[in-house]
């Protein structure tokens, strides 16, 4: 396994970029990921120059796609891809991340269903001759909104209507009527990548991941034995001043992964 930090914490200007990227290589971190505010106004040459000179990976990218609000919504998202996916190459990036769209799976209509799978099947289509991934992340409207994902068994019909082998899962707990354990024991074999969180009392009431309600170094032990070998990724880390953040988690990183 490895360790990630996304960036968006810091802020999405290029002034917190050239800050934040130096100061998670000092501190350890093997990767970063970088969001959609950001990149759509970046030079990406001096991305990856920075990264590189840094020894990091940039291991996921993340846009905001929406197949399932109107026709509309759906081009938009088969361009927003298009264009991401010349970020990736661009970028030497590995994953692309994935979004449904904004209504959740109980309240989804056969032809809203029917449309995300037509995209996501249409995206994978477009990423596969690049070997680009796209790991759904698992989503409940705790988190920001509504998406198919949002429970495991409706990731994993996605997942098999879709029917593409680059259409993963980036996991993110929890899910709607969940424990992060059974939610493992479901989804842990098709998590390549993994957007890290705990809590004290529920969402948003975030902390550090070895302080929260979730016993975290258990739940990572449980996903390994599922097969996970990926990136760890600090997302949502201003519950905490990022900096004081970043600091605190690798530190806890590298003693999780060193005991592997």
């Amino acid at each position: 396994m490895k360790s990630a930090f996304c960036t968006n914490a810091f802020g999405n200007d290029q002034a917190d970029q050239e800050k934040a990227i130096p100061y998670l290589a000092e501190l350890g971190y093997d990767g970063i990921e970088l969001w959609q505010q950001y990149l759509c106004n970046a030079d990406l040459g001096w991305v990856r120059s920075i990264a590189d000179g840094h020894d990091l990976e940039i291991v996921q990218i993340c846009p905001y796609f929406d197949f399932t609000t109107s026709q509309d919504t759906w081009d938009q998202s088969i361009r927003d891809a298009e264009t991401f996916i010349e970020y990736a190459v661009e970028l030497d990036c590995p994953f692309i991340r994935t979004y449904t769209g904004n209504v959740g799976s109980a309240d989804a209509t056969v032809a809203q269903w029917d449309a995300c799978v037509r995209g996501l099947r249409r995206i994978c289509e477009m990423g596969a001759a690049y070997n680009i991934v796209f790991p759904l992340e698992t989503h409940q409207v705790i988190h920001h909104g509504p998406n198919l994902t949002d429970t495991s068994p409706s990731t994993l019909k996605l997942l098999d209507d879709v029917g593409m082998e680059n259409l993963t899962v980036n996991l993110q707990t929890p899910l709607v009527g969940e424990s992060v354990f059974h939610t493992v024991e479901q989804l842990g074999e098709r998590v390549v990548h993994l957007h890290a969180h705990n809590w004290v009392g529920g969402w948003p009431s975030l902390t550090f991941l070895d302080a929260g309600d979730v016993d975290f170094t258990a739940f990572i032990r449980r996903l390994q034995h599922k097969g996970f070998d990926g990136y760890i990724s600090i997302e949502h880390g201003s519950h905490h001043p990022p900096y004081e953040t970043a600091a605190h988690e690798i530190a806890y990183l590298k003693q999780l992964i060193d005991g592997e």
